[in-house]
């Protein structure tokens, strides 16, 4: 039996944790069912470039109220959207760097051909997201799209399991992607996408951020039904 691909994307929270690489092999060592493609959110950077933005367009809002027609914003959504995915692509390279027999790949076809030596890959997805761009139903250029809905993204593309590694507090109970978007847990694009994965998960990292719990990406889950939740994380 062909072991099922699974994206997991490590979120940009994470990188504050002390035991960050510890606790993530230990995820993966329990992933034996799985071929794993690894990538990750933006961090800092992004929350940052977002304050940056935000702060622009109330600047020209106020230019705007006061009749000063020379403010411009200095980076549309759109651009702000690709400069975010850059940013993960960095992130991406440099905790690839930090983990044993791990490659940098850029395209599915990649991974595939390091599932085959048996190294680790970690994906940098701006290669994927603009050839995936010229396809009717690419993901929106806009602040609701983040990492999340990108990873869900590409495993929809690819037909593989999902899971979103967090360092936040979860639910104590089985909620829906909606319920997740409307507490900030992910993004509010993210329950249009999740609908085409038929496996996801959003999770805490085992030892030290939640009780450990056992992956359950192989129960054949409808669409939209509840996922269970670790008890609670520390942010």
């Amino acid at each position: 039996m062909s072991k099922r691909p699974v994206v997991i994307k490590v979120g940009g929270s994470l990188l504050a944790l002390k035991h960050l690489k510890q606790e993530l092999q230990e995820l993966l060592d329990g992933l034996s069912t799985h071929r794993v493609v690894l990538m990750t959110g933006g961090g800092p950077a992004v929350k940052a470039l977002k304050s940056w933005c935000e702060t622009a367009n109330t600047d020209k809002a106020s230019a705007k109220s006061k009749q000063q027609s020379w403010y411009q914003t200095p980076m549309t959504d759109e651009q702000a959207h690709w400069q975010c995915i850059k940013l993960m692509g960095d992130l991406t390279r440099t905790l690839a760097e930090t983990f044993p027999n791990s490659v940098v790949v850029t395209s599915w076809s990649d991974a595939e051909k390091a599932w085959v030596a048996d190294r680790l890959p970690w994906l940098v997805v701006e290669p994927f997201l603009r050839a995936d761009h010229a396809r009717r139903d690419h993901l929106p250029e806009s602040w609701a799209v983040s990492s999340d809905s990108i990873a869900a993204h590409l495993a929809h593309r690819y037909r593989a399991d999902l899971l979103l590694l967090k360092a936040c507090e979860l639910p104590r109970r089985a909620v829906l992607a909606t319920t997740l978007a409307k507490r900030g847990i992910v993004d509010s694009y993210f329950p249009t996408i999740a609908k085409k994965v038929k496996h996801w998960q959003v999770q805490n990292l085992p030892g030290g951020t939640a009780p450990e719990i056992a992956l359950d990406l192989t129960a054949p889950w409808p669409d939209e039904q509840p996922r269970r939740k670790p008890a609670r994380a520390q942010r």
